[in-house]
């Protein structure tokens, strides 16, 4: 009995041009799939005629950063990813034909795009979907638009909460030609996606939601970001500080008069509120209303400079009562009967007396207790009101 032994060369050889005639089979079921389902299609035409044909779409909004939010300028910038889902029923094919192929790539340039879907609150000139992108199509017909963008849109910042606020940004998408596209907005099937999101410093996402926009001849799809701003910077750089400068404030009046301090210590907390207002203005948000933050900050400044001139009175009465001696009183005696011209000069005399005892009685030790008692009302007060409007 022969047996027969194959050179290993032999084998290795056999075995690359199997694995060649496979992957050229599958380029060749490949390239016959894009020249079928390809051949007379016209991505100029939408893949509908009348009404009845209307045209499914759904979209996917990924965030990936939020850039800014602009107080002033009324705006909301982040970096997304758009991803619109829609069925061409001229792209269909059977995968049993072509070795199970069941999606091929290209790109918007050979496929039919719904162009006139557009951001409708978008402040640059990028608004609709017309770039050419990645395009991924399946054998049920199903098209799948992928593309990214730098959006900056119009969003209502709302700062009378400051820094404890919580806003709502939008982005509205529609059709730009409802009365000749026919394409309807899917919202159970759209959402806003946060897997690829990188944590903001400023501020931290709290919902989302897609909410379909309906009136009669227009509908659009609105995706709904709730972010939430990190109050612990501001706190600690701004509202921090300004308290203990207030509590210091206050601490102006526990000085002795006789120290000469009191002014200097006044004045030196005084320069330093307005200092340090104006170096952190910039950081404050720029919008038409005044939030109760700004306002806080401001009632403490205006403290501050009362303090001052409260200090000088002080100073004033202690200094001029110091100077002052006492007179001894001389004992008068009046007339029974006194004409209407004397009971007047009589009233005057009496209030002024009253006003003399007045002050010899109230003294600058006095005065500075009623002027501290008088300020922590008011920072009290002030503090209050700022927390129940910003909670």
């Amino acid at each position: 009995m022969q047996c027969w032994t194959m050179d290993p060369v032999v084998l290795l050889s056999a075995f690359i041009i199997i694995f060649l005639q496979a992957d050229v089979c599958l380029a060749e079921n490949r390239t016959q799939l894009f020249r079928d389902i390809f051949n007379g299609y016209e991505p100029r035409v939408a893949p509908f005629d009348t009404l009845p044909d209307v045209l499914h779409l759904s979209g996917t909004i990924s965030l990936i950063s939020i850039r800014s939010v602009n107080e002033k300028d009324q705006t909301f910038s982040a970096s997304i990813w758009i991803s619109m889902v829609w069925e061409d029923r001229r792209l269909k094919w059977d995968p049993d034909s072509y070795k199970e192929i069941t999606t091929i790539q290209t790109t918007s340039k050979y496929v039919w795009i719904p162009s006139s879907v557009c951001i409708f609150n978008e402040v640059t000139n990028d608004k609709c979907l017309t770039e050419e992108k990645p395009v991924t199509i399946y054998n049920s017909g199903t098209v799948v638009y992928t593309t990214s963008r730098e959006s900056t849109s119009q969003c209502k910042i709302d700062i009378s909460k400051y820094p404890f606020d919580t806003q709502t940004c939008s982005l509205q998408f529609g059709n730009l030609f409802s009365s000749s596209e026919f394409i309807y907005f899917v919202a159970p099937h759209s959402f806003y996606s946060l897997a690829y999101f990188d944590r903001s410093e400023e501020w931290e996402v709290v919902d989302t939601s897609v909410v379909e926009y309906k009136v009669p001849g227009i509908q659009q799809l609105h995706y709904h970001l709730v972010i939430k701003r990190k109050p612990s910077f501001i706190v600690l750089t701004v509202l921090v500080p300004v308290i203990i400068l207030s509590i210091l404030n206050i601490f102006s009046y526990v000085l002795p008069i006789d120290s000469g301090e009191k002014m200097g210590t006044s004045m030196a907390i005084f320069l330093t509120f307005a200092v340090f207002l104006t170096m952190i203005n910039d950081t404050m948000p720029k919008a038409d209303s005044v939030p109760p933050f700004m306002v806080y900050l401001s009632t403490q400044l205006v403290v501050s400079g009362l303090t001052v001139i409260l200090e000088a009175i002080v100073l004033r009465v202690h200094f001029s009562s110091e100077s002052t001696a006492e007179k001894p009183e001389k004992c008068k005696v009046e007339p029974i009967d006194l004409d209407p011209e004397q009971k007047k000069i009589r009233t005057w005399t009496k209030i002024k007396e009253f006003l003399r005892m007045v002050k010899s009685r109230l003294t600058a030790k006095r005065l500075d207790m009623i002027f501290m008692v008088l300020v922590i009302v008011t920072d009290f007060v002030s503090f209050i009101v700022f927390m129940a409007e910003t909670s």
